[in-house]
């Protein structure tokens, strides 16, 4: 396959071009450069769901129903922890240092 070579979706039959990265084949869109994301009717298979939504054919929920068996949560970041400790200042308190 040639980086950049034009071909068509195998799902929803748009047209994509392919780019290598880290080794890997990515399909891309041909005029944006963004990431193909393919937008075909689904139904939803979640319990008493039953939505239509776009989405690839692997996908079987809808984001609501996705999000709300704990998929895509958000990462929580941990609060920045000092380098190093803090150093007293010699002859006097932290908050006795002037501005």
């Amino acid at each position: 396959m040639a980086e950049g070579s034009s071909a068509t979706c195998k799902d929803c039959h748009k047209p994509i071009k392919w780019t290598s990265r880290n080794g890997r084949w990515i399909p891309l869109e041909p005029r944006t450069d963004d990431r193909h994301r393919c937008n075909i009717d689904r139904t939803c298979e979640g319990p008493g769901c039953g939505k239509t939504f776009k989405g690839a054919p692997w996908m079987k929920l809808c984001p609501e129903c996705y999000r709300s068996q704990g998929g895509g949560r958000e990462r929580v970041q941990e609060p920045a922890r000092p380098s190093r400790p803090k150093e007293r200042l010699e002859g006097g308190q932290d908050d006795d240092v002037p501005f």
